[in-house]
């Protein structure tokens, strides 16, 4: 149920963004170190304006600048978010194109040093993020 409730949600989102541009300074991806001090799963339960707009940008420096839709519950439950390409759907809502030519995405979001991050699992590139209100789960 989650699962149906979650897909269309990120069709509309996707569409509503399409062409929108969002006026944050560009952040850059910093690789991975070898070596990591500590560092714990985060989620954030309350998403302020800034912060959702934060976090699209960040998801969209670290696939490489493709445009990436984020809703505001992302990360509520889960230090993870799963994403996917949307199947193309006609206006009448009948599935034109349900082909998944590539695997899901997954970002991971954590604390280090009290500090919070975003990172690409798998590519291991990660962004800090300045606005979020992330806690320890």
């Amino acid at each position: 149920m989650k699962r149906i409730i979650s897909y269309p949600a990120l069709v509309i989102a996707a569409q509503m963004l399409a062409g929108c541009e969002l006026a944050i300074p560009s952040q850059e991806s910093v690789p991975r170190s070898p070596v990591h001090s500590e560092e714990s799963a985060a989620q954030i339960l309350i998403q302020s304006d800034e912060s959702l707009a934060e976090l699209r940008q960040s998801a969209q420096v670290l696939f490489g600048g493709r445009e990436v839709t984020i809703g505001a519950s992302a990360f509520a439950n889960s230090s993870q978010l799963l994403i996917q390409r949307a199947v193309v759907r006609s206006p009448d809502g009948r599935i034109i194109d349900n082909r998944v030519d590539e695997p899901p995405f997954i970002l991971e979001l954590f604390l280090r040093s009290g500090n919070c991050y975003l990172r690409n699992k798998d590519t291991s590139e990660e962004v800090r993020l300045v606005k979020a209100d992330c806690t320890a789960m």
